[in-house]
């Protein structure tokens, strides 16, 4: 009988269940797993330089795919450095699996020194992933696999992470004595109660001005023209989160976007007797650490049942997918049942954006210059990919994004996050245009990522905002402790001699200015170009919604939360 390693069966278990790529870097205890990739080109490794980038990169894979994103790291130390990265998929609800090697089986958390042991590393992970666990031998390897995947896709997406001990990685055993797990054709959606469902729809029709808020679990449902049907029967305005937006096109009539709590937002709810929220969580961020007064009446849709009730009491709560759910709505509303005129919120809509443009123009007339020209010079449904930085603040608030799965943003609120996702985005879909938005602070978290870029040949472009410093960090320094500028400067390298080393393009600019023509020759490149921009943003001579603000700031004024 043929026999098979544990690493071959990893491998085939993960073709299962439809990988074809995965994101790693080997280490001595996971070779197994390599020479079995090695025998299986079909499955494409893609090699970086740091384990964190590994994990950031499946991030970028699953967000643009909806597919799940997978990387292999190997034990201790190698396997810690993608802790960031996990919690940045656990908080945006993004299916990432992360399969890692571990010391020999008799050695495991004995703390007696082996190289790379780790100290629970399963604990580790425990707190970053929706479930884990560890293969217990060779043929416990496709079962705890195929749960992984089951359960990083069933209701609501979050991380998963396996780890295989090392011997039973090179260990051998007939491969028909493998009880090999396939996975099943589709996991169910959940629908919500239909009684519930009929109880929404009375009251949706009989509201008077509904408001939907959309999060990111419409994208990830792939909701996004259930949603837009739903509102125009409702005629109802729809206000998304961070990650909601491009779940109802920017340039639909009755789009808002992204309202952070602010003097726009108030007067909505206030004006509204019923709010719609659907795969949302209502975070601190727009909701002004919910203290923001919702309409008396709220609908919550959400795939985790856990969500609904934990921030604002719901009139009403629908467990289930988001577009399954809102199917039902849309049924139930069929035809739209009569209690409100069609254009109960005719013209404020239109001249809420207005005014919030008008806002944003007088508040940071660089900024939102820098965002027009990258707009005006991508396509429709490019993907752009945002690290902590000053233009990608502006972006989240007021940046036209017109498909799902195409602004990707780090809810986590983590640097670094930007240039390894937006490789893994383009992986993902080689064919789309993929632009990443990075500070000079950000970039450098992954600078060593532009060598997997040149072998691999992984075509992006980097807009990289250069101010020598951590920007948003100097502007709070200014505002909430006397400019005690502290750390916050930085001594960076030459960037186009980095860039070039490694055989990619790089264009300097003068200013911001020239940011437009300089982006369009870089799209149509067939290697990855970073383009840096020299800024000087400073602080904006006005505020149209509160910034961030500091702990240190929200306790003297006795409104931090702990």
């Amino acid at each position: 009988m043929p026999e098979v390693t544990g690493g071959e069966v990893v491998v085939r278990t993960l073709q299962a269940h439809g990988v074809d790529v995965v994101f790693g870097l080997p280490g001595v205890h996971a070779l197994a797993i390599y020479d079995a990739l090695y025998a299986h080109p079909e499955v494409h490794h893609i090699a970086v330089r740091h384990e964190q980038t590994a994990a950031y990169m499946a991030d970028g894979y699953a967000r643009v795919t909806g597919r799940p994103g997978v990387c292999i790291t190997t034990t201790g130390p190698g396997a810690a450095n993608t802790a960031a990265a996990m919690g940045t998929a656990y908080f945006d609800s993004v299916p990432i699996l992360n399969v890692m090697s571990q010391v020999a089986s008799n050695l495991v958390d004995r703390d007696k020194g082996a190289l790379h042991e780790p100290k629970d590393q399963l604990g580790l992970f425990r707190a970053v992933t929706k479930w884990n666990a560890r293969a217990s031998d060779i043929e416990d390897i496709p079962a705890v696999l195929h749960e992984a995947f089951r359960t990083m896709l069933v209701e609501r997406p979050r991380p998963t992470q396996v780890e295989v001990c090392t011997d039973h990685l090179a260990g051998k055993v007939d491969s028909e004595a493998v009880p090999w797990v396939m996975p099943s054709q589709s996991l169910p959606r959940r629908a919500a109660e239909p009684a519930l469902v009929e109880e929404a729809a009375r009251a949706l029709a009989s509201a008077e001005a509904p408001i939907i808020w959309a999060g990111g679990g419409v994208n990830r449902a792939g909701a996004s023209e259930e949603l837009a049907r739903l509102a125009e029967v409702l005629q109802a305005p729809v206000v998304t989160t961070v990650q909601g937006l491009g779940a109802i096109p920017y340039d639909h009539p009755l789009a808002l976007g992204y309202r952070p709590y602010d003097r726009t937002l108030t007067p909505l709810m206030e004006r509204s007797d019923l709010l719609l929220a659907v795969g949302t969580r209502f975070a601190a961020g727009q909701t002004a650490n919910w203290n923001l007064k919702l309409p008396a009446r709220l609908i919550h849709i959400d795939i985790d049942e856990r969500e609904v009730g934990k921030s604002y009491p719901a009139t009403l709560g629908l467990i289930g997918d988001a577009r399954l759910v809102l199917g039902q709505l849309l049924e139930a509303l069929d035809p739209p049942q009569a209690g409100r005129t069609p254009d109960c919120w005719a013209g404020d809509v239109a001249a809420l954006r207005s005014q919030v443009a008008g806002n944003f123009k007088a508040a940071g007339s660089q900024e939102m210059a820098v965002l027009d020209d990258i707009r005006q010079a991508v396509e429709r449904d490019a993907i752009l990919v945002w690290d902590q930085t000053k233009p990608a603040y502006w972006a989240a608030r007021c940046f036209p994004v017109y498909e799902p799965r195409t602004f990707l943003y780090p809810g986590y609120g983590t640097l670094g996050y930007g240039f390894p996702t937006a490789l893994g985005a383009k992986v993902g879909m080689p064919g789309r245009q993929v632009i990443c938005i990075v500070g000079d602070g950000g970039f450098q978290y992954a600078l060593p990522e532009l060598a997997t870029a040149a072998q691999f040949g992984i075509n992006v472009t980097v807009l990289l905002f250069n101010d020598s410093g951590y920007g948003i960090l100097k502007v709070l320094q200014d505002m909430d402790f006397q400019s005690h500028y502290y750390a916050v400067d930085l001594l960076n390298p030459d960037f186009g001699r980095l860039t070039e080393a490694y055989g990619l393009h790089y264009v300097l600019l003068k200013d911001p200015d020239g940011l437009g023509p300089a982006l369009r020759r870089a799209l149509e490149s067939d290697r990855t170009t970073v383009i840096e921009v020299p800024v000087d943003f400073g602080r904006p001579t006005a505020w149209p919604s509160p910034p961030p603000r500091s702990a240190g700031r929200l306790r003297r004024r006795g409104r931090g939360r702990s």
